[in-house]
């Protein structure tokens, strides 16, 4: 019992370099596969469409602006450095759909020729098209006011000197009206015309006009066009554009490298330069924007304080006109310090509350960022966090704006920039709410104070006292102008001084001379893996899902029972080889066989040999016939029996007549009727007889085993072929009467599964003297035979090795 279950969990052990030799044996496929993948790879090669790498590289500068009031350009990303410039946001605004688009605008690109090799066969010309310009022989024009194919192969072939011929085809297409973006779709389009170069060609969806350039068309390539609206070209290239940090391990790193792969290299550069030229359009644009709403706030509110300053001076000289007092008495000069002071407290109050107002009062109108004004440029000396508030807040917003052109209102970048305007704006709001109050209650106080000290001033002449304040407002107006005249002075210089925030270290060029696609290593080793790959999964399924015996060597690991040989395949006419194929390599299995079981088996008293298999078509009736010639051409006296009562087939080898063993089994004739000859000088054979149902109570009487004790007298070997037994019990009945026991095993025919029963038999050693034969084996290489000649046979260049199991003292050329 631990027997078998030792060679079953053998059994289920996978055995790699069993698979690996089945991989060498198909070593074709691999060839046959490998020559596919690599001259597909040659041909993509040859033929794809080359590509070129353009690039340019970019410093951006540290300061937003000329003037040092306003420095930093961004303060959004956790990650910016010393210059205040968040890399990532800065390739998300290069790499922006809407910045893409505007750069397009400034450059013909709606166009795309193309040239193609006129071998291809029509349904293959659009899948190996390779873009050109200058080579192009035709100039293109399109009307624009009407509907226009696009994104579609328009090939264009000269037919005379005059005219030429258009085609386009495609299962699905659209057409647009550039004027007025209007459109439509048309399915399994398939469109033909003829044109006349020089005039308009009309059609429902093309409408060109073709020109002859000066270069001439080549008989050996077809022309084609494409055109493309600006949207879908816009989307193309952002795809294609590549934008990476110079250095992504320095946190200071403010350089960035700019790439695009490009058919066309001047094209390439000409994107590269536009979209650098765009993105420092941009940037100077929108700080010449803030300078100039900051000296707009600035010219406002020194024209309202000169106005106040102007009313303030008449009203003192006319105070001064009409009183004749000039000086304040020295007595109360400190009381109208301290009232000066707290009046400029008051102004400077006053402003506050009036910029919070009018701050908070377009956050909570508008989200024009535009108007909105930071402290520091209004005069305010508040609270530097705040003024950072307000510029994260302005930042935020143009983010938002930028986003907006390339987001859907469903994108999540777009959500998290809105979110985050919506909380700096009430965060804004919050603080100057509190500002507000602060600076309101600030004011009362202040009221409080002045009217203190205006109380004990009411004891002074009241001319005086009016002098007094007439000239203090005065004063406090003109201070207050020079504050904003000098503020005003500094936003001009800023204004003037504004410069873009892009500088060109290296300028758009191509970076090599070879082109990057198609790469032949990349290509030739993809064709390699591929070709290995596929070949060995086909193997690989195949072998999985075949759970037949197809290996020598797999045999050997399922079934424990020594190999006693293996019968070469042959024709499926041959019979009686030793006959049709006598020089064959079948017919030398046999030989091999029959001298393997003489060796294994020397002494007088083994002579009943009993032939079954699994299950029916595994050939036992044929190696029982075979191998009993064999052992008759050996000169040994030889009989076969043919026991499969059940179906027959022996008569399929031998002419035969008469009665058989069925016949003396019911004892209706004697052994002597039923021995037939054969043309084998030492071969008899003893037919099957008349057909039975349930032979076995034949099998299991008297006269079976006189039968065989009187054949053992008359003949050296008796070669039983019996029924399988995976179907019925007729062998287990005979094998009392068998010296040898054969089992046939098919190549690619057997079922690994059905030959648990057999390693259960063995294990256990209710069978004696068990061995295998492994018929119609297709030899190769691997189980070391090769041709002599064409009718010489056969020889072994394998050296023999020492047959598993009992015995093991022999050794078999087939193991």
């Amino acid at each position: 019992m631990d027997k078998a279950k030792n060679i079953n969990n053998q059994n289920q052990t996978i055995d790699i370099f069993a698979l690996l030799g089945k991989m060498v044996r198909r070593w074709y496929f691999f060839a046959i596969s490998l020559a596919i993948t690599i001259s597909i790879a040659l041909i993509y090669v040859m033929f794809a469409e080359q590509k070129y790498e353009v690039g340019s590289t970019i410093y951006l500068k540290s300061k937003d602006s000329g003037s040092e009031e306003t420095t930093d350009l961004l303060n959004n990303s956790p990650k910016d450095g010393p210059s205040g410039i968040a890399l990532t946001n800065e390739i998300g605004k290069l790499s922006s759909y809407s910045l893409i688009k505007s750069a397009l605008e400034r450059l013909d690109f709606g166009i795309t020729y193309y040239n193609v090799e006129s071998f291809w066969p029509g349904f293959m010309r659009e899948d190996w098209l390779n873009e050109t310009y200058s080579s192009f022989p035709y100039e293109i024009k399109i009307d624009s006011s009407q509907l226009q194919l696009v994104n579609v192969p328009i090939f264009i072939e000269a037919i005379s000197e005059t005219e030429y011929k258009v085609t386009a085809k495609n299962d699905e297409v659209n057409a647009v009206a550039f004027a007025d973006n209007g459109g439509r779709k048309v399915f399994d389009y398939d469109f033909e015309g003829v044109g006349e170069f020089g005039k308009p060609f009309a059609s429902d969806i093309i409408n060109i006009t073709v020109d002859k350039k000066g270069g001439n068309e080549s008989p050996d390539l077809d022309y084609a066009f494409k055109v493309t609206r600006l949207e879908d070209l816009a989307m193309q290239y952002q795809g294609k554009l590549n934008i990476q940090p110079f250095d992504e391990m320095d946190a200071e790193n403010r350089m960035l490298k700019l790439s695009i792969k490009s058919s066309i290299d001047g094209k390439g550069m000409q994107f590269l330069n536009s979209v650098i030229d765009v993105y420092a359009a941009e940037g100077l644009s929108k700080k010449n924007n803030r300078g100039s709403n900051s000296v707009e706030f600035l010219d406002k509110e020194i024209a309202r304080v000169t106005d106040s300053l102007k009313q303030a001076e008449l009203a003192l000289e006319t105070f001064k006109a009409s009183s004749g007092i000039l000086n304040m008495d020295a007595a109360i000069g400190t009381s109208v310090e301290g009232l000066n002071a707290l009046q400029n407290n008051k102004a400077e109050a006053e402003q506050k509350i009036e910029y919070y107002k009018s701050t908070l009062a377009y956050l909570e109108s508008n989200d024009d960022y535009n108007k909105i004004i930071a402290p520091s440029s209004a005069g305010i000396n508040e609270d530097p966090l705040f003024n950072k508030l307000i510029e994260n807040y302005i930042n935020l917003v143009t983010r938002l704006n930028n986003a907006g052109f390339n987001a859907q209102p469903n994108n999540p970048l777009y959500i998290r920039i809105k979110q985050e305007v919506e909380n700096t704006r009430s965060a804004i709001r919050e603080q100057l709410k509190s500002a507000l109050a602060s600076q309101q209650r600030n004011l009362v106080s202040i009221n409080q104070r002045i009217g203190n000290i205006r109380y004990s001033m009411n004891q002074l002449p009241q001319d005086e006292r009016k002098l007094q304040i007439l000239q203090r407002r005065q004063e406090k107006f003109a201070q207050e102008q020079d504050f904003l005249v000098q503020k005003r002075a500094n936003a001009e210089l800023s204004l003037a001084t504004n410069t873009d925030n892009v500088e060109v270290i290296d300028a758009p060029k191509k970076t090599g001379y070879r082109p990057v696609e198609p790469n032949p290593t990349l290509a030739f080793s993809i064709a390699f893996v591929i070709g290995l790959i596929i070949p060995f999964s086909l193997v690989l399924i195949k072998d999985l899902s075949n759970n037949n015996i197809t290996d020598k060597d797999e045999l050997e690991k399922q079934v424990k029972v020594p190999l006693l040989g293996m019968i070469a395949n042959g024709p499926k006419e041959a019979k009686l080889v030793a006959r049709t194929l006598p020089n064959s390599a079948i017919a030398e299995s046999f030989k091999f066989a029959r001298i393997n079981l003489q060796y294994f088996h020397q002494e007088n008293n083994e002579q009943v040999i009993g032939v079954t298999s699994s299950i029916s078509g595994e050939g036992k009736t044929f190696c029982s016939a075979n191998l009993s010639t064999a052992f008759a051409e050996s000169g040994k006296r030889t009989l076969l029996i043919g026991g499969d009562l059940r179906k027959p087939r022996i008569q399929d080898f031998f002419d035969l007549s008469g009665p058989g063993l069925s016949d003396y089994l019911s004892g209706s004739v004697s052994i002597d009727d039923i021995v037939q000859p054969t043309e084998f000088r030492k071969l008899d054979v003893i037919a099957p007889g008349i057909p039975q149902e349930d032979p076995i109570n034949l099998f299991e009487s008297a006269r079976m085993e006189e039968l065989i004790r009187c054949l053992r007298d008359r003949y050296d070997y008796v070669i039983i072929e019996t029924p399988p037994i995976g179907y019925v019990a007729d062998y287990f009945v005979m094998l009392k009467h068998f010296d040898i026991s054969l089992f046939v095993v098919r190549y690619n025919y057997t079922n690994k599964n059905i030959l648990g029963g057999i390693n259960d038999l063995y294990a256990k050693n209710k069978i004696k003297n068990l061995y295998l034969l492994f018929n119609d084996v297709k030899f190769s290489a691997e189980y070391g035979y090769g041709y002599l000649s064409n009718s010489d046979g056969y020889y072994t260049q394998q050296s023999k090795k020492r047959l598993t199991g009992k015995p093991n003292k022999t050794k078999n050329p087939f193991s």
